[in-house]
């Protein structure tokens, strides 16, 4: 089975960062645990990269075709696959309105 190369986007990295400072404010520990899942949550993709739902494009115009969610509780991951390469795009709080998150980081 074909591995895929997981890559994440600077915008991906900078939210990343983002979460490690604002969970590490309370707790260092809490926060390489969080940053971890994610990272873990992430390399699942690189044997598995469809296992995230597409989203519709009709909910989501304003992003290009192609894009999925794949659910890292309490985030969630969104990502495109392209060739062998599997690209984090972004990181959002799931409580978030998504498509107003995703809006405004377009």
């Amino acid at each position: 089975m074909n591995k895929f190369v997981i890559e994440f986007t600077r915008r991906a990295s900078a939210q990343l960062r983002s979460i490690f400072s604002y969970i590490a404010n309370d707790s260092a520990n809490a926060a390489l645990s969080m940053v971890d899942m994610l990272e873990r949550r992430a390399h699942k993709l690189e044997k598995h990269p469809l296992i995230g739902t597409e989203l519709p494009q009709n909910e989501y115009p304003f992003l290009q075709p192609g894009y999925r969610k794949l659910v890292a509780n309490p985030f969630i991951l969104y990502y495109r696959v392209i060739n062998n390469t599997v690209y984090i795009a972004h990181i959002i709080q799931a409580r978030r309105s998504q498509a107003k998150a995703l809006a405004e980081e377009e």
